[in-house]
């Protein structure tokens, strides 16, 4: 009989690396889920403010919420994208969608005057957080359960190709106009240059972005 060959005990550093691996593995499907959560939670607290409180005062009940879901989503996704790819797609839509967020916290956060700003107060403000909602909702439950080539050929990542980023930055440019046409005390001069600057370019890196999504139809 051949004598069955001894396994040999795996190195210290093996296990280390292992057990490394599986820790970021966990960390990043909590990141997944929980953002995915959250966005979730953002659109149900939107269903359950508005009918009560219309356009007027919705702010004051979702503004600072939204502003964190969308810092801890964006700053999130940047490590993850950093740590998985390196400094390779820099350039990616993925790093352009989160920084886009959080210019957007940044320039309309409004500290602590949110409730009295009549930016949020427009239409255009709702419909922002139900496609931000949506699409962001989407986006974690598919990286975190489905390949990316198969989610692709889903209905609703068509429905939101097709339908609601462009709705999502239609009303993202429509607010970032309208803030910069209503004089704030957040506003200074250099600040109103940069966001004008920003706006130019909003609409040509939208449409590029948008192209190689449609692209993947």
């Amino acid at each position: 009989m051949v004598p069955r060959q001894q396994r040999k005990p795996s190195s210290p550093t093996n296990e280390i690396s292992l057990t490394a691996s599986k820790i970021a593995s966990r960390s990043y499907q909590y990141f997944r889920l929980s953002s995915g959560f959250v966005y979730s939670a953002l659109l149900a607290r939107w269903l359950a403010l508005y009918p009560l409180v219309g356009s007027k005062f919705l702010a004051g009940g979702i503004h600072e919420f939204l502003c964190y879901v969308m810092v801890y989503s964006a700053t999130g996704e940047l490590f993850w994208n950093l740590k998985h790819y390196g400094v390779k797609r820099v350039q990616g839509r993925t790093v352009l969608k989160n920084v886009n967020y959080l210019y957007f916290v940044a320039t309309l956060h409004f500290h602590d005057d949110y409730e009295h700003a009549p930016v949020l107060k427009s239409r255009s403000y709702s419909l922002f957080i139900i496609a931000l909602s949506l699409t962001q909702a989407y986006c974690n439950w598919s990286r975190l359960f489905k390949p990316v080539n198969r989610s692709r050929k889903s209905m609703w990542w068509k429905i939101d190709s097709i339908a609601l980023q462009p709705v999502l930055y239609l009303c993202e440019f429509y607010l970032l106009l309208l803030n910069l046409q209503t004089p704030n005390f957040h506003s200074y001069q250099y600040s109103e240059l940069i966001n004008k600057l920003i706006l130019i370019a909003f609409i040509p890196m939208a449409l590029h972005a948008y192209r190689k999504q449609i692209a993947l139809l």
